[in-house]
This record gives structure tokens, C-alpha cells and sequence, in this order.
């Protein structure tokens, strides 16, 4: 039992320092850069530093090949996610980004054959109801239907990044398993980055700088060996409903530090988020109906 508790502090402190990815890239795009400079700077020096463990035996080159397509996936929706933040509301945008929950849910039920309990699916229910709160037309920029489909990639590749990294099919030391992941990201961003052709590419100020770093460091590279570390010592559903407390890190420090406004429906949204995380926390049995598929 233990170390599914310690597990589960890991993966509450990743999702703290998650949360400040919103906070970091609104500084950045403050600063003149795009979105696809501000996914490459979120994974680059990660990259980097971890490189140095991108040697891996044979016996684990199917398990780095697994790792490095989820990379390559998260790269893609990290430039999404980011992309709708600097196009759509910022509160929209993180909320669409927390919906993951209810991806991880019917992602684990379907794909990996992991029955969820009846309290997942309430606490899924809540999440969903959270989010279409938050995606309302009328407070849409034109022609930003795009920019809302690339937001919802996020979400569905985290679910699949929650319910695989909780259970992978080998177990490879975390150092290695971050290398091949952030080699992912970087196959799929640096391109990216040379194709937008950006106007800007380094800061121009202290505070970029420090951004940069916060983005690489503090919302990165510290919260991945955190969330790799202590997923494997939990269960996937605990993992996705703990990681929706990013959502309140978020919107707390774009209002407080941003001076962003958040509106009573985001506030509401952001109450149901929270509740079916405590509601997820109480154990219950897996639905009997599907039970038969998993013997």
C-alpha cells in the first residue's frame, strides 16, 4: 500500500508544476514569441540534459520505439495546445486542455481493457460538463474552430500518455524513458519551428529568459520524472482525476499573476473539476456489466 501512496504524492506534485505551463507560455507569447517557439523551448534543454541517456540495451529498443511515438504525439499537441492559448480565451483553452480525464477514462476502458468504476465514469460525467461550460460560440474569435480541434489533441494524448505510462508493457529506467521522449518532442517541434519561419527567437528581456527556464525546468523536465517515477506506483485513473489539479494551478496564476478575469461559468467549471477528483479518491468496484471482458 505504500508505495501506491507515494505514487500518488508524485504525480500530485507533477501536476503542480504542470500547472504552470499556461502561466510561462502567456509570458512568452508577452515576449514576441509564437507557439512553435514556445514548444520548442518548453522540451530543447530538457533534451539536452537527457540526451545523455539515450543509450539503451537491446532488450529495451521496442519499449524506446513505444516511448519516442508518444513523444512525437505529445510534440504535435503541445503545439496545439499552446497554439489555442495564444488564439482562444486562456481559461477556455486550459479547460479544454483538463478535460483528459474523461479521455483517459473510455481510452483505458476500450484500448487497455482497464474497467473503470462507477465512480470514474461519474467523476468523467462531471469533467465533461465542466468542459462544455467553458466552449461557449459566442465568446469564440472568428474562424477558430481550428485553433479549439488542435486544443482537444491535447487531451487525447495525455489520456493515452496517463493510461500507458501507468502500466507500460517493460519497465526501463525513468532516465531513459524521459531521453526517448524528449528526442520525440524535439523530431516533431524543431521542424515545426524552422517552418513558421519565426520572427522572434531568443528573449529579449531578463524575463524571458527566466521563462524560458520556468518552461523547460519548473513545467517540464521536474513535473516528467516526477509524473514517470510515480504513475507506475498508482492506478491510471487516480493519475488522470489528480493531474486535473493542474486546472486550479492554472487558473490561479494566470488570475493572480496575469490579472486574467475568470467568469462564474469558468468558476463553476473549475468547482466540478475539483469534485470529481475528491469523488474519484473514494474506491469503488468496477461495473459488473463489462466485467466478463477482462477474464
Amino acid at each position: 500500500m505504500k508505495p501506491m501512496i507515494n505514487g500518488q504524492y508524485l504525480v500530485l506534485m507533477a501536476a503542480f508544476f504542470y500547472g504552470l505551463n499556461p502561466f510561462f507560455a502567456q509570458l512568452l507569447f508577452k515576449e514576441g514569441f509564437g507557439a512553435e517557439m514556445v514548444s520548442l523551448y518548453r522540451f530543447i534543454l530538457p533534451a539536452v540534459f537527457f540526451s545523455f541517456f539515450l543509450r539503451t540495451p537491446r532488450a529495451h529498443w521496442n519499449e524506446a520505439l513505444r516511448t519516442l511515438v508518444l513523444g512525437i504525439a505529445s510534440g504535435i499537441s503541445i503545439f496545439g495546445y499552446f497554439h489555442a492559448l495564444n488564439t482562444l480565451p486562456a481559461a477556455t483553452a486550459i479547460l479544454i486542455y483538463y478535460t483528459y480525464p474523461v479521455f483517459s477514462v473510455f481510452i483505458g476502458w476500450i484500448i487497455f481493457k482497464r474497467i473503470p468504476s462507477q465512480n470514474a465514469l461519474v467523476s468523467a460525467a462531471l469533467v465533461a460538463i465542466a468542459a462544455s461550460l467553458t466552449v461557449r460560440p459566442e465568446i469564440l474569435p472568428a474562424d477558430s474552430l481550428l485553433s479549439v480541434a488542435a486544443c482537444f489533441l491535447a487531451p487525447l494524448v495525455v489520456a493515452t500518455q496517463v493510461q500507458y505510462l501507468s502500466n507500460p508493457k517493460r519497465r526501463i529506467p525513468t532516465m531513459n524513458r524521459m531521453a526517448w521522449m524528449t528526442i520525440g518532442h524535439i523530431i516533431v517541434l524543431l521542424p515545426i519551428a524552422i517552418w513558421a519561419s519565426p520572427v522572434q527567437v531568443l528573449p529579449v528581456s531578463f524575463i524571458g529568459l527566466l521563462s524560458i527556464l520556468g518552461i523547460a525546468l519548473l513545467a517540464a523536465a521536474i513535473p516528467q520524472m516526477l509524473f514517470m517515477v510515480g504513475a507506475p506506483r498508482s492506478c491510471a485513473d487516480k493519475n488522470a482525476l489528480t493531474g486535473t489539479l493542474e486546472l486550479v494551478i492554472a487558473l490561479l496564476t494566470g488570475a493572480v499573476l496575469l490579472g486574467e478575469g475568470i467568469d462564474r461559468l469558468e468558476m463553476t467549471a473549475m468547482v466540478l473539476i475539483v469534485l470529481a477528483l475528491f469523488i474519484k479518491q473514494v474506491e469503488n468496484k468496477p461495473i459488473a456489466v463489462v466485467a466478463a471482458t477482462n477474464t
